[in-house]
């Protein structure tokens, strides 16, 4: 008997095809495409919703790209394209979820790309019923030095080519899906943070008592920061999230100021332990691993001086360095 597809939507920002190459977003819309032409029809269409500010987006060029690579009159889902104002990656996220009233509710960024099985993998992860959150695997592209460097040290890591579906603690927004019913019950907190919020929700459903699954072969490239300036704005936010989000989920006053140290003597050693054990498997000579160390040292750098100035001054870092 032929798998039942559910029904699902997926929400699309395209706030983060600001600091990334607009072919990555080409790539995405294309084996997206692919995907859901490939998938067998479920009872009702699916709805693809492309969400951006359009303060800061421009209407016309999302609406070319999305024509020409995604061809929407040729692909078996609803689309919609959703300008708003003011509302921010997460916030936009949430939006476009409750659009649709299907039985998933899939999340998907701009700057990822697909590989081919990712959307098949994510559905076929629910048809276990206690399964109610799927985090994908995103890794980075090792296409560079600089991005190899990246991979060994960064939240997102290296391509793991294993294939199952295993309890986890925590997913990333860039790839992601919920039974819609717990999505609704359970959104992305609205908080004056930057990337945080995920951190916050895994705690809230852990709290509710509600499993979170990796799916492994549910896999998105992602990019590395592209710009000297996107790269310190990436690093000083991340230290910023690193104290408010120990308020909100201790829920007691500002972590003491020495974990400022802790915090990155701990990051330093985790790269020092990837790049040493991985150099030879992104072909990097020794060379170029004490090149790499020497780039996870500026970013975790970076990091803890935003961990430092939010200790002094909570809004400082979101207002010299928006992203």
């Amino acid at each position: 008997m032929p798998r039942r597809t559910p029904t699902f939507s997926i929400s699309i920002e395209w706030e983060n095809a600001r600091f990334a190459e607009l072919e990555r977003t080409r790539r995405m819309l294309r084996e997206l495409r692919r995907q859901l032409l490939a998938l067998p029809p479920p009872a009702r269409p699916p709805q693809i919703n492309f969400l951006f500010d359009r303060r800061t987006i421009d209407s016309a060029m999302v609406e070319s790209v999305i024509a020409a690579e995604f061809q929407p009159e040729t692909v078996p889902a609803g689309t919609r394209i959703i300008p708003n104002e003011g509302l921010r990656y997460y916030e936009q996220k949430t939006f476009g979820a409750r659009l649709y009233d299907g039985e998933l509710t899939l999340f998907l960024d701009s700057d990822v790309v697909p590989e081919p099985g990712w959307l098949e993998a994510m559905l076929e992860s629910f048809e276990t019923a206690d399964v109610g959150v799927v985090a994908g695997a995103t890794y980075i592209e090792c296409e560079s030095f600089y991005s190899k460097a990246f991979a060994l040290f960064w939240f997102f890591g290296l391509r793991d080519p294993a294939a199952n579906l295993e309890r986890a603690t925590f997913f990333h927004a860039n790839n992601c899906a919920f039974r819609s019913e717990v999505f609704l019950a359970h959104p992305f907190p609205d908080l004056p943070i930057y990337r945080g919020q995920c951190s916050v929700l895994c705690h809230r459903l852990e709290e509710s008592g509600i499993s979170i699954y990796l799916q492994k072969k549910a896999r998105v490239a992602h990019p590395v920061p592209q710009t000297a300036w996107y790269f310190l704005a990436r690093a000083m936010n991340n230290g910023r999230d690193e104290v408010l989000v120990q308020d909100l989920v201790a829920r007691r006053n500002r972590p003491p100021l020495r974990t400022v140290f802790w915090n990155f003597r701990a990051g330093m050693l985790k790269s020092f332990r990837k790049i040493r054990g991985h150099a030879r498997d992104v072909q990097l000579t020794p060379v170029a691993a004490v090149a790499a160390y020497a780039v996870a040292l500026a970013y975790f750098g970076l990091k803890a001086m935003g961990e430092l100035i939010t200790h002094l001054r909570p809004n400082l870092v979101a207002r010299l360095f928006p992203v």
